[in-house]
């Protein structure tokens, strides 16, 4: 996590416009201004490079203090969890104006991102179906052995990689919560969140969730360890707890067994 944090800063590194960036709306119309020495300038459209590097370094500012704070969740003991707060830019990505352009891609991206939707439309492999559960489930490590334990432990009803449809491909979340009312909740588990493959992989899975309705605190649970640090089952269970108010809606997963 810690190469994550330099990486982020390098990224902010490459950013020169200056000041602080933020849209009003009026009639659905959103004009941007900038906040630097002490004034407030309105942006033009013919700014749009200066908008969407400036909406970039916010983003990516808030992404920096949310992966500090996660890096000082792993550090500190439970008591002082709640001193904590990680969802800073999944907040920022809940306004339209800042989401419709963080959440755009150019030609590249777009050919990345329907190439991993290809390959999640494909049944995941079962053969990496390995760690045994106390309930029967095969999953595909011991961490997530860890989660399927705990939900199970607190009557909480989930499903394991269900298939779901996600915009432009069919996804498999590590785990699916469903509420009595239907409602969907996801835990994404990211187990390798310190290679950088896997972990820009898992930035695009992540944003493509933001842009069908998941956000992180509402109705997407993220767990991550690195090589180095491995998953608490403390952070497992401060998970249910701090979603307990969400989760405890869903139905006894014993009823269903």
């Amino acid at each position: 996590m810690e190469g994550e944090i330099l990486e982020i800063q390098e990224r902010l590194e490459t950013i020169t416009e200056e000041g602080t960036i933020y849209p009003t709306q009026k009639d659905g119309n959103v004009k941007w201004y900038v906040w630097k020495n002490g004034r407030r300038e309105y942006l033009s459209k013919k700014n749009d490079k200066e908008i969407r590097n400036l909406v970039n370094k916010k983003y990516l500012e808030l992404y920096l203090k949310d992966t500090i704070n996660e890096l000082r969740l792993l550090e500190t003991n439970r008591k002082a969890r709640k001193k904590y707060k990680t969802d800073y830019a999944q907040k920022m990505l809940k306004q339209k104006p800042y989401s419709s352009i963080l959440l755009a891609v150019d030609k590249k991206e777009n050919e990345e991102a329907n190439e991993e939707a290809n390959e999640k439309s494909q049944v995941p492999n079962p053969e990496a179906l390995k760690f045994y559960t106390k309930m029967g489930i095969i999953v595909r490590s011991k961490s997530e052995v860890i989660i399927a334990t705990a939900l199970y432990d607190n009557n909480i009803k989930f499903e394991y990689e269900k298939a779901i449809k996600i915009s432009d491909g069919i996804y498999y979340p590590d785990f699916t919560v469903e509420k009595k009312n239907g409602d969907i909740i996801l835990w994404e588990h990211l187990g390798l969140i310190d290679n950088p493959d896997y972990r820009n992989k898992a930035y695009r899975k992540i944003l493509k969730y933001n842009e069908n309705g998941y956000y992180q605190g509402k109705n997407l649970i993220l767990t991550y360890e690195t090589a180095e640090s491995p998953l608490d089952p403390m952070d497992v269970e401060h998970e249910i707890e701090k979603n307990v108010q969400v989760i405890k809606c869903s139905k006894n997963y014993e009823e269903n067994l």
